[in-house]
């Protein structure tokens, strides 16, 4: 009996073991497989990799250029900057020069009008002087040469410049 317990015994640790070898052969055989096919993707994959190569170098090559390009759009963003501070600056100076110019046209006629007052007031004494009886005319201290005081010519400052500031130049 004991013979059999120890054959039973026997086949069964003989059957585990076939099947832990059995199965072991099918894991292997199953990573073999899982392997063989990985190995087959490998000439492909690097396939793919060569092919990409030509577009990760242009990729690089349209990154430098975007760089490039996006200096020279912050370049021409500061002139345009530039220019509008200029346009703005000039356009500042210009309304401050129509403004003066105006202001000089002003000045101008008043002095025109202030001009054409001292003119007839100067008549006007004339005139006066002319009706004095010569006894109040000894007593003031006028004499003939006295009454034909010469009135002041126009005082003008129309010369060029003046002329272009009056009509508003521009630079």
């Amino acid at each position: 009996m004991n013979e059999i317990k120890f054959l039973e015994k026997y086949n069964e640790a003989a059957i585990e073991n076939f099947v832990a070898v059995v199965k072991q052969n099918i894991l292997f055989q199953a990573q073999i497989a899982a392997l063989s096919e990985e190995n087959q993707l490998v000439p492909e994959l690097q396939k793919q990799i060569f092919d990409f190569e030509p577009i990760k170098e242009a990729l690089v090559k349209l990154e430098d250029e975007n760089i490039g390009l996006t200096q020279e759009l912050n370049k021409k963003i500061n002139i345009i900057e530039g220019a509008n501070k200029s346009d703005a600056e000039k356009y500042r100076l210009q309304t401050s020069l129509n403004e003066q110019s105006r202001e000089i046209e002003r000045l101008n006629n008043g002095l025109s009008a202030l001009q054409e007052q001292l003119k007839e007031k100067t008549e006007y004494i004339a005139k006066l002087e002319d009706m004095l009886p010569k006894t109040a005319k000894k007593k003031l201290g006028i004499t003939q040469e006295t009454i034909v005081e010469e009135t002041p010519s126009e005082v003008t400052f129309d010369n060029e410049e003046t002329k272009t500031l009056s009509k508003g130049g521009s630079f």
